[in-house]
């Protein structure tokens, strides 16, 4: 399976976002609500910057994982990286449940995403084997490929 080039928007410098350990406001006290919403508009930008990059990443996981002959899901490494995002979340000030809650949706749309990508590779590959779905039908479809 080849490789897709991903365009990427440049993002901001990095050293903009607070390392583990710092307060989540690093940069200066806004001086007004209007100030206040164009931070939070700005962080916003960022947080999307980084979710569109971390999609590349998946994308190309996908394939590694394709070509690795590998499952879309990996229980372990899902837990290792909760596990992770509680522990900065909590590092940095945030509610590790608030943290675990939003990637435990970033997970199950990267899931989705590698499902449609190996599908659609499938459609384009003919003979090769898509991933079976978790649930019922998986047992079907992993016996009709048998």
């Amino acid at each position: 399976m080849g490789r897709r080039p991903h365009v990427r928007r440049a993002l901001r410098p990095f050293h903009t976002f607070p390392q583990a350990g710092e307060p989540p406001m690093a940069s200066s006290t806004p001086a007004s609500l209007q100030d206040a919403r164009a931070r939070i508009d700005e962080i916003n930008e960022r947080v999307v910057e980084l979710l569109a990059e971390r999609q590349a990443v998946v994308d190309e996981l996908c394939d590694l994982k394709a070509d690795a002959n590998q499952t879309v899901r990996d229980p372990e490494r899902e837990a290792e990286l909760l596990a992770h995002v509680r522990s900065v979340a909590e590092e940095v000030g945030l509610p590790p449940d608030l943290a675990e809650t939003l990637f435990e949706e970033i997970l199950e749309h990267s899931v989705q995403r590698q499902r449609r990508q190996r599908a659609e590779a499938h459609r384009e590959e003919p003979g090769t084997r898509p991933e079976p779905e978790e649930g019922p039908g998986a047992a079907r479809l992993s016996e009709s490929w048998q």
